[in-house]
């Protein structure tokens, strides 16, 4: 029989050598603690709901519609639970006055977008330039609509009981170059800016006489709207004349160039930003987490560069084309692949989740309901398709109702 203390002996005196001291074996479990908590702090952090946004980025997706569709039902609020919480304040749609007949009445068009629940509509107008290399600025007959009829649609907005947002759009005549607003380089830039600057006021004028609330003073001139010194001046000048709210719509891969939002009452930029990259098989039809997920981090820039001037942000072009692809190109105008609206609708559903009961965005304009061909549209119309549905159960979802047709045929003029 052994007395006490001779096994202790004899482990003290044995010749193994254990792999781990004492000693190694708190610290290693010290640092198996720390790195425990940490993985533990980031997965709580993930499981933290997120207001506004609704879907889980990190859940697996697969390419199939079958997921797609099933993806869409998870994000879908419980019953009895609205979709959406709160629109901004400019519940905006955009129309284009592009009928070629100049005095063509858009009032139809103009009733069925308060019937979205709209407070706000964007009327575009366009202008012209010859090439990216001119500088003379011009009405192109059968393009620019004259402003007699451009006025008749302000009227008609408001009477409808709606705010206008008037946003004249400078384009380029001759594209054979590959030229377009965003690439201007005009033979003299002094020039240019001259008579931008009598174009701009033209409308300005037509602003102020009507009382609109919101006016662009450009859109989407990347390569011009570096010259923050001249931008200043033409801004000095819109204010001389029209006294209302003023934007200037920026391109979306080019918003953060733009040095002279300080001193408009508007941060202004497109929403053409890439969600997907069709490249690859699972992106081609990508699912609404997925699209969430893309504009989240989009947003999260955003808000980061709203920061930087302490403005109330607007989206001045949302949209999407309703054909495959449109999640990796939505600023692909003329594109020309197979009509997709379930793409579309998704795409307009994965933004309005991530900037619905945004404090700090205080409109967005849908691009664009001009069109008439409803769902064998491929453009980026959402009149006639699903995605119109997803605008009118944000627009509405802070308890306002729209009025029934009835209602508004009664404002026809």
């Amino acid at each position: 029989m052994l007395k006490s203390g001779m096994y202790t002996n004899t482990r003290q005196k044995s010749s193994f050598k254990p792999m781990f001291t004492t000693s190694d074996i708190r610290r290693f479990s010290h640092r198996l603690a720390t790195g425990y908590s940490t993985v533990v702090f980031y997965l709580l952090l993930l499981s933290l709901p997120r207001p506004s946004y609704g879907v889980n980025p990190a859940a697996s997706v697969t390419s199939t519609d079958t997921k797609s569709q099933k993806t869409s039902q998870e994000a879908t609020p419980k019953k009895n639970e609205p979709k959406y919480k709160q629109p901004p304040v400019q519940k905006g749609v955009a129309l284009g006055l592009f009928r070629q007949e100049p005095n063509w009445n858009y009032n139809d068009f103009v009733l069925e977008i308060k019937q979205l629940g709209a407070s706000h509509v964007a009327i575009v107008v366009s202008n012209y330039m010859k090439t990216s290399e001119h500088h003379e600025i011009y009405d192109l007959k059968g393009y620019t609509t004259p402003m007699k009829t451009v006025e008749k649609t302000i009227a008609q907005v408001k009477k409808a009981g709606m705010e206008v947002f008037l946003f004249p759009i400078l384009r380029v005549e001759d594209k054979s170059n590959g030229g377009w607003r965003g690439t201007l380089k005009p033979s003299d830039s002094d020039a240019f800016f001259e008579n931008y600057t009598q174009y701009v006021l033209r409308y300005a004028e037509v602003a102020a006489k009507h009382n609109v609330t919101l006016f662009s003073i450009g859109s989407e001139l990347s390569t011009m709207d570096v010259h923050t010194d001249k931008w200043r001046a033409i801004i000095r000048a819109v204010r001389a004349v029209y006294p209302g709210k003023i934007t200037y719509s920026a391109n979306w891969d080019h918003y953060d160039k733009v040095e002279f939002f300080d001193d408009l009452d508007f941060l202004g930029v497109t929403g053409y930003f890439q969600l997907a990259d069709k490249r690859l098989p699972i992106e081609n039809n990508p699912p609404l987490e997925m699209l969430v997920h893309s504009w989240r981090e989009v947003y999260f820039r955003l808000m980061r560069w709203q920061h930087k001037f302490d403005k109330p942000l607007i989206f001045t072009e949302v949209g999407y084309l309703s054909q495959k692809g449109a999640a990796a190109a939505p600023w692909a105008e003329g594109a020309n692949e197979t009509v997709d609206l379930e793409i579309q609708r998704r795409c307009y559903e994965a933004f309005i989740r991530v900037v619905d009961n945004s404090d700090t965005v205080a409109g967005a304009y849908f691009w664009n309901w001009f069109d008439w061909e409803g769902e064998n549209d491929r453009e980026y119309t959402p009149r006639e398709k699903p995605a119109a549905a997803e605008i009118k159960s944000w627009f509405t979802s802070d308890s306002t109702t729209p009025p029934s047709i009835s209602a508004l045929n009664a404002t026809r003029e």
